[in-house]
C-alpha cells in the first residue's frame, strides 16, 4: 500500500465557499492513506470536517482562478505533491494510485483538445495527427512543487489568451507552455500513463485500450459529487449517448456502488 503522506488534495473556490467540493475532498482523502486535505476558499462552510485544512483567498473569476493555479497555489500546498479535485473530478479508487504516478511533475486525463505547432486540434482529432500532444486536464490533476513554483521560478509568463479555453491554466501549462516547462526539467506524463490515471470523458482510439477497473479518478463537468456515493447528472441517460462514452462510464460508476440522479440544473 502507498502512504501518500507527501499530498495535499485541494479544492479551489475562489467565488463561493466551497461546499459543493467537499464531498469530492472527503471522498479523495479518505481514499489515499496518508494524504491531507486542503479547501482554498472565500470562507469555511460548516459541512468542512475538522481534518480538512481550509486557507482564505481572495475573490477569483474563472481566468483569475488559473493565474492563481499557475502562481500562487506553490505558496498553499506545503508538501511535495498537490491533487487537484473538484466537485465533478474526485478519486475512484486510491488502490490504484501507485508510486509511479508521482515519478511525473504533472498528470492529468487527456482531454479532447490537442495541439500541434500552435494550433489547436478538437474533438479527439489530436489522435489522428501524428506528433500532436493532448491538452492534460486540470480539473483532476497531480501536481509537483516542481511544476508549481516552475513558473515563478524561471518567469514562464502566461500567453495572452482572450477566451476560453485558451486561458485555462491546464492549456496553458501542458499545452502553450509545455516546451518551456519542459526545457527547466518539467515532466509531463505521457499519454499511456496519463489516460490510466484519469479520464474526462472516453473516445474511440484514444480509450479502447483503457481498463476502467484500473482508474485512480475522474472529472467531467456533466456529473457531480454530492455526498458519498451519490452524483448529480444533469443528462438523462438517453441523452449521455452525445457524450463521448458517458454511458458506459456512468454504469461502471454504478457498478461500484454509486447512486446516480439526474437534475438538470446542478447545484
Amino acid at each position: 500500500m502507498v502512504l501518500h503522506s507527501e499530498l495535499t488534495v485541494t479544492a479551489i473556490h475562489g467565488h463561493d465557499n466551497g461546499a459543493t467540493a467537499v464531498p469530492a475532498l472527503i471522498e479523495s482523502v479518505s481514499q489515499l492513506p496518508g494524504s491531507r486535505g486542503l479547501l482554498i476558499s472565500l470562507e469555511r462552510p460548516q459541512t468542512l470536517p475538522d481534518h480538512i485544512m481550509w486557507k482564505q483567498t481572495a475573490p477569483l473569476d474563472y481566468y483569475q482562478y488559473s493565474i492563481f493555479c499557475m502562481y500562487a497555489l506553490q505558496t498553499f500546498v506545503e508538501t511535495e505533491y498537490c491533487l487537484l479535485v473538484q466537485s465533478d473530478g474526485w478519486v475512484i479508487d486510491g488502490t490504484n494510485f501507485t508510486g509511479k504516478y508521482y515519478e511525473y511533475d504533472y498528470v492529468g486525463a487527456p482531454t479532447h483538445l490537442g495541439l500541434y505547432e500552435n494550433h489547436f486540434y478538437p474533438g479527439f482529432t489530436w489522435s489522428k495527427t501524428k506528433n500532436a500532444l493532448p491538452v492534460l486536464n486540470g480539473g483532476f490533476s497531480l501536481r509537483s512543487r516542481k511544476l508549481m513554483q516552475a513558473c515563478t521560478k524561471y518567469g514562464i509568463v502566461h500567453r495572452a489568451v482572450n477566451q476560453a479555453p485558451f486561458f485555462n491554466e491546464d492549456v496553458q501549462l501542458t499545452g502553450l507552455l509545455r516546451k518551456e516547462l519542459e526545457k527547466v526539467g518539467v515532466r509531463f506524463a505521457p499519454i499511456n500513463i496519463a489516460k490510466q490515471f484519469a479520464v474526462e470523458y472516453l473516445a474511440p482510439d484514444v480509450h479502447d485500450d483503457l481498463d476502467l477497473a484500473e482508474l485512480v479518478g475522474h472529472h467531467g463537468p456533466t456529473r457531480r459529487l454530492v455526498s458519498h456515493k451519490k452524483i448529480r447528472i444533469k443528462h438523462l441517460p438517453s441523452q449521455a449517448k452525445d457524450i463521448y462514452g458517458e454511458i458506459e462510464f456512468l454504469v461502471f460508476l454504478q457498478n461500484r456502488g454509486y447512486e446516480i440522479e439526474y437534475s438538470p440544473v446542478q447545484a
